[in-house]
């Protein structure tokens, strides 16, 4: 076992990130402190560092004393009580503050040299369910009736990632809220999303190229919305209903395709793929040109061959169709990089804490742990994608250290 990945990951999100004077920046609304909003708040980040899967798992370290070395001596440390209060009614302002420095900070040290895709900085946006109820419910609740009259209460959040290249970070999220959203998923995502967006543009001004989005976003207002930021779109489409569609296919069935060429030439599994790209194509009830681009993608596995057909919409006038066809699969990074990881191993849609309040809360803890650990795997440890470690192994040595360090001081906590 490497016995030094505890003390590098915490030197080294506390050195580059400033995570010990972000920490001591957070506040909580209680009126009476049995423990520093601190020592809570590194307790939690730490604990969704080492994904825990309950609070229940985080009040049985807390007892038995697991965090003792890493945190000054003489500290009370938090009975889960507390924890679970001070989160419940905890300032979020400062904890989506210390999430825009971080992200900052990265950019401002160029973690994707600026781009993620060939030459482009891509994000995805999507939307994710956390978890749902039939019993628990509280204001901020969504709720749908399923079959039999039974409702569910639920909570549902926008989230935009990049895409493409490692790290993939997270760069913001967005609560849907009953009153102003609604349970519907097609309307309550897509305002949820021209919501984030800018606010993203407002807190890091051009933080993408392209975003890039599934078929619920193929609407003119949404287009619109991208476009006011200085940014172009990429949409999937996959509704035959839609006029720009029935135009586009009614006239690439009359030609050749504009592009052909083969992705994995060498190997027994590769793709042969056709692409038909036509510009100045009008959405309905508005007057936004757009470029409609057709896939035929003929996948050859061994000796079997299947074939694919997929379309998209963007704005981009000048982005090559092989690229555009690598952004439209690689808007699968927002589903197997951060939802995928983010509900199996960081356990996101477990209910750790039902509040109006601490349910954002502990989202934006997970969000913050999740981002600060993709960029301690990806530019502090040497060659970690190349040398295929898995992050599942860095985290058990991280929980093994935690009881096996002597006579040091937790860089999160050195003052000197």
């Amino acid at each position: 076992m490497n016995t030094n990945y505890l003390k590098q990951m915490l030197t080294y999100i506390n050195k580059v990130y400033h995570i010990g004077k972000k920490i001591n920046t957070l506040k909580d609304k209680r009126i009476k402190f049995s423990a520093k909003v601190s020592t809570i708040s590194f307790v939690v980040l730490f604990g969704f560092i080492l994904q825990i899967r309950s609070f229940n798992r985080l009040e049985h370290l807390l007892e038995k004393n697991k965090f003792k070395k890493l945190l000054p001596k003489k500290t009370k440390v938090p009975r889960i009580d507390t924890v679970r209060r001070s989160l419940s009614d905890f300032d979020l302002e400062g904890l989506n503050n210390m999430h825009n420095q971080i992200i900052k900070t990265a950019v401002k040290n160029k973690v994707f040299r600026a781009s993620t895709m060939d030459g482009l900085k891509v994000v995805a946006i999507d939307g994710v369910e956390l978890f749902e109820s039939t019993k628990k419910c509280c204001d901020k609740c969504l709720s749908r009736v399923h079959n039999g009259g039974v409702t569910h209460y639920f909570h549902r959040s926008v989230v935009c990632s990049t895409v493409g290249s490692d790290p993939h970070l997270i760069l913001g999220q967005e609560m849907l809220e009953p009153k102003t959203d609604g349970s519907n998923k097609d309307e309550g995502e897509t305002t949820g999303g021209k919501r984030l967006i800018n606010r993203l543009y407002k807190e890091f001004h051009h933080f993408a190229d392209i975003i890039v989005a599934d078929a619920l976003y193929c609407k003119s207002t949404w287009i619109k919305e991208v476009l006011s930021i200085g940014m172009n779109a990429v949409v999937r489409v996959k509704d035959e209903r839609l006029h720009i569609v029935k135009d586009a296919l009614a006239l690439f069935k009359c030609r050749e395709p504009n592009k052909k060429w083969v992705v994995n030439r060498k190997s027994n599994n590769y793709i042969k793929i056709k692409a038909w790209d036509e510009e100045n194509f009008e959405m309905s009830n508005s007057e936004i040109k757009v470029r409609f681009i057709k896939f035929i993608e003929e996948v050859h596995k061994k000796d079997k061959v299947e074939i694919k057909e997929s379309w998209i919409i963007t704005t981009d006038k000048f982005t090559s169709v092989e690229t555009l066809w690598k952004i439209m699969h690689k808007r699968w990074d927002i589903e197997n990089n951060a939802f995928h990881q983010l509900k199996t191993e960081w356990h996101l849609d477990h209910c750790f804490l039902h509040s109006p309040t601490g349910v954002e809360t502990v989202l934006m803890f997970i969000v913050i742990a999740f981002n600060l650990m993709q960029l301690y795997f990806f530019r502090c440890i040497r060659g970690f994608r190349r040398k295929r470690m898995l992050q599942i192994n860095i985290i058990e040595d991280l929980r093994d250290e935690m009881l096996l360090v002597q006579d040091w001081i937790n860089p999160i906590f050195d003052t000197t």
